[in-house]
Parts: structure tokens; C-alpha cells; sequence
């Protein structure tokens, strides 16, 4: 077995994050673009305070989510149902199934890290429109429960939650 490794630094810092369709700062690590990812793909995604993306689909591909920083609620399926990730997290959603993330505090930036099976990371995204004003009454619903502290208990420990048809 060859010992021989092709090691590169693909930038001297993260990518700058750029604004994906689903209404997200996205900063894609590791993409087609950059490499032959094999199936495997990840990227950094900022939630500034009080923000929520809009509803949306990976048409193709799951999706695996790990809080990195920040109080969140992941807002999943036609009925918006709702669930809590505090740092530590890991979310797993399977192709198809509608969602959207929600970061809970109003003030402190959110960080996350995403890893796909979608290629050029973002490319699968199809947005769901008519879900956005659910979304938006469900988002502040939650964000008000988040600051009267509805949620303490739920969010002391990190959690998994697998979303799955």
C-alpha cells in the first residue's frame, strides 16, 4: 500500500458564505467543485440571530446536520412539526422531506455543519413557497417560546433526530 497522499489546502480559511435558495448563508467546504467528492459532500451554514430559512426539499439527496453552535428548531414536513437541537445536535433528514431550520435566539449567530450526498452540495435544493407563511407563524411561535424559556429543559443536552418517509 502506497504511503503517497495528495494533501492540499483549498483555501487558507473557509469560503466566503454566500446566500443559498433556501434562504441560508451557505460556505461549501467540500463540493464537486473542488474535488471528486465520491458521494460526500459538506459545507458551513451561518444562522444569523432571530433567522429561519424558507421551506424547502433536497429533491435527491439526504442530509446530515450537526450543530455546531446556537439554540435550534428544525421545522419538518407539511405540518411544520417542529423540532429542538441544542449544540452537539445531529439532525439526519432523508431525501423529499420538507423542512427548514429555525435559529431561536434573536440575537447570537447559529453555525452549523452540513454534510450531503448532493455532488456540488446545493444543487438539489426546490423550494416549497406555499409553505413560507406556516413557516413564518411556526418560527415566531417558537422564537417567543424560546425566550420565555419554554424550551430549558429540552435544550440542556444535545440531541440525534432521524427524519425519515
Amino acid at each position: 500500500m502506497s504511503t503517497d497522499l495528495n494533501l492540499r489546502v483549498q483555501t487558507p480559511g473557509f469560503p466566503p458564505y454566500a446566500l443559498g435558495a433556501q434562504n441560508q448563508q451557505l460556505a461549501p467546504l467540500v463540493h464537486s467543485g473542488v474535488v471528486n467528492p465520491r458521494g460526500l459532500t459538506c459545507g458551513l451554514v451561518k444562522m444569523n440571530g432571530g433567522h429561519h430559512a424558507v421551506a424547502h426539499i433536497h429533491e435527491h439527496t439526504p442530509i446530515l446536520v450537526f450543530v455546531h453552535t446556537g439554540m435550534i428548531a428544525s421545522l419538518v414536513g407539511d405540518d411544520m412539526k417542529p423540532y429542538l437541537h441544542a449544540p452537539g445536535s445531529v439532525l439526519w433528514i432523508a431525501p423529499g422531506i420538507v423542512h427548514l431550520g429555525v435559529n431561536l435566539d434573536p440575537v447570537d449567530a447559529a453555525e452549523l455543519l452540513e454534510a450531503r450526498t448532493d455532488e456540488a452540495f446545493n444543487e438539489d435544493v426546490v423550494g416549497r413557497p406555499d409553505l413560507d407563511e406556516l413557516a413564518a407563524e411556526r418560527a415566531t411561535d417558537l422564537q417567543r417560546r424560546y425566550a420565555r424559556g419554554d424550551f430549558d429543559d429540552q435544550l440542556m443536552a444535545p440531541s440525534v433526530h432521524i427524519v425519515d418517509q
